[in-house]
C-alpha cells in the first residue's frame, strides 16, 4: 500500500496545478517519486509541444530542489485513455489530479476525463476539485465512512499508510439511519410499528457504537491515531451529515471504496453516492479494491444480531 510512485497529470491550467501541493506533501513523507504527466493532442512535435515540455520541466525542477525525486512524461493522444495506460503500465501507486465538481445539470460530478480515469483503472485516485482551495494539503484530519463491511475497510490499509509516523488523526464515521416501517400511505400498518422501529434505530446504534469501538481498537493497536463517531440521520440525510460532520470536525480529506463502474459503493452509501463525491468540498481519496472481498468477522456478527434481533420481534 506504499505510496512509492505518485502520477499528476497536468494541462498548463492553474486548476490542474492544484494537485501539485497534495502530491508534494505525500512524497516528502514517503519518499515517493513523482510523475508530471502531460498529453499532447497532436503527434505533430511544434512550438506548443515544446512549451509543454519545458513547463513540465520547469515543475519538476522545482520540486527536485525541495527533495523530491521528480520526472516528466508525455504522450499524445485521448487524454484520459492516456493517463490510464501510462498509470497501468509503470506502477503507478497512487493518481493525484484536480477536477472541475459539475452541477448536477451536466449529469456527472466531474469533468469527461476524471471520469474516465476512474472507471479505467484500480489505482487509488486522489480527487481535488475547484472549491477544494482553503483545505490544508498535510491532510491532518481524515474522515472514513464504514458500515461494517469489509469493503468499507478495504480502505484502511491506505489510511494506515498515509498516516503512519505523523500526528494525523482519522475519524470514522458511522451514520445509522432509521429501519423502513411498512406503511399505507403516510400511516403505519398499526401504532406499534413506531415503536418497534425506534427500538431497532437504537439497537442499530449500539451495534455500530460496539463495532467502531472494536475496530478504532484494532488501529490504534497498528499505530494509528483514531476515534470514531456514531450519527442516527434521517433517512436520505447522509450527504448533509458527512457534510456537517466534515466542518464540525475541520476535515481535510475523505477516503471512501469505490467499486469501478458502479460508482462508490452503495451498500454505504445508498442511492446518495455520486452526490457525496459531487458536493464535499474536501478532497477526496477513492480506493477501488481489486479482488473480490469476503465479509469481516464484524460485519458477520452485525448481520447475525441484526437478523437475530428482527426476527425476535416480527
Amino acid at each position: 500500500m506504499a505510496y512509492k510512485k505518485i502520477l499528476v497529470p497536468l494541462s498548463g491550467s492553474e486548476l490542474a496545478e492544484k494537485a501539485l501541493p497534495y502530491a508534494k506533501s505525500i512524497a516528502k513523507l514517503k519518499k515517493s517519486q513523482v510523475i508530471l504527466f502531460a498529453v499532447s493532442l497532436t503527434i505533430f512535435v511544434d512550438r506548443r509541444d515544446r512549451l509543454f515540455s519545458s513547463y513540465l520541466e520547469v515543475n519538476a525542477k522545482e520540486l527536485n530542489t525541495e527533495g523530491i525525486k521528480t520526472t516528466t512524461a508525455t504522450s499524445y493522444g485521448d487524454v484520459a485513455e492516456e493517463i490510464v495506460k501510462y498509470a497501468n503500465n509503470n506502477k503507478i501507486d497512487l493518481i493525484v489530479m484536480a477536477t472541475h465538481a459539475y452541477s448536477k445539470a451536466k449529469q456527472w460530478m466531474f469533468g469527461s476525463v476524471t471520469q474516465k480515469v476512474l472507471y479505467g483503472t484500480e489505482i487509488p485516485v486522489l480527487l481535488m476539485k475547484s472549491k477544494s482551495l482553503e483545505v490544508s494539503a498535510e491532510f491532518n484530519r481524515i474522515l472514513v465512512p464504514v458500515d461494517g463491511s469489509s469493503f468499507s475497510e478495504s480502505v484502511f490499509p491506505y489510511v494506515e499508510e498515509l498516516t503512519k509516523k505523523t500526528n494525523r488523526e482519522v475519524l470514522l464515521l458511522h451514520i445509522c439511519e432509521p429501519p423502513i416501517v411498512p406503511s399505507y400511505g403516510s400511516h403505519p400498518i398499526n401504532s406499534t410499528w413506531k415503536k418497534r422501529r425506534d427500538d431497532m434505530w437504537g439497537e442499530m446504534e449500539k451495534l455500530s457504537t460496539s463495532y467502531l469501538k472494536k475496530t478504532v481498537a484494532a488501529l490504534k493497536k497498528k499505530g494509528v491515531k483514531v476515534k470514531s463517531r456514531v450519527i442516527k440521520a434521517q433517512t436520505g440525510e447522509v450527504v448533509q451529515t458527512i457534510t456537517q460532520v466534515s466542518k464540525e470536525e475541520n476535515i481535510d480529506l475523505l477516503v471512501i471504496a469505490t467499486q469501478g463502474r458502479a460508482g462508490v459503493s452503495r451498500r454505504v452509501y445508498g442511492s446518495v453516492a455520486n452526490r457525496i463525491v459531487e458536493e464535499l468540498s474536501q478532497p477526496i481519496l477513492l480506493i477501488r479494491p481489486t479482488t473480490s472481498i469476503p465479509p469481516s468477522p464484524s460485519q458477520n456478527l452485525l448481520d447475525d444480531i441484526w437478523q437475530s434481533y428482527i426476527g425476535s420481534k416480527v
